[in-house]
């Protein structure tokens, strides 16, 4: 998955974008990890009392801060999950959305 300057994911009515007011520093206090190549890398589990549907949001941020990716993940990574079919994932969508809006707050994301 390359990174883009628009995102969204099937299901969402959501569309976002990287902030441009963004800062490195904002990234770090969010648990944000830099990798090798300069991006910052979120991985948050979205349902961590439920081990059997525990789905993972991750968020990359190029370091240039311009593009980003995002997916929801199956707990080991390797696999999307559709969080937004049907009610098995109420619970992840809810807490997707309230980890979204944190990012909207605290100048990280813009929504569409």
């Amino acid at each position: 998955m390359a990174f883009t300057d628009q995102v969204h994911l099937d299901g969402d009515t959501a569309t976002y974008q990287v902030n441009p007011a963004v800062k490195k520093y904002t990234l770090s206090d969010l648990n944000f990890k830099k990798t090798k190549l300069g991006n910052y890398e979120l991985t948050q589990s979205l349902n961590p009392m439920n081990a059997k549907a525990n789905v993972q949001l991750k968020l990359s941020i190029s370091a240039d801060l311009k593009q980003l990716k995002l997916a929801i993940l199956t707990a080991s990574g390797l696999k999307n999950v559709d969080i937004f079919k049907g009610d098995q994932f109420a619970e992840e969508r809810e807490q997707y959305q309230f980890l979204m809006q944190n990012l909207i707050i605290r100048q990280v994301l813009t929504k569409n």
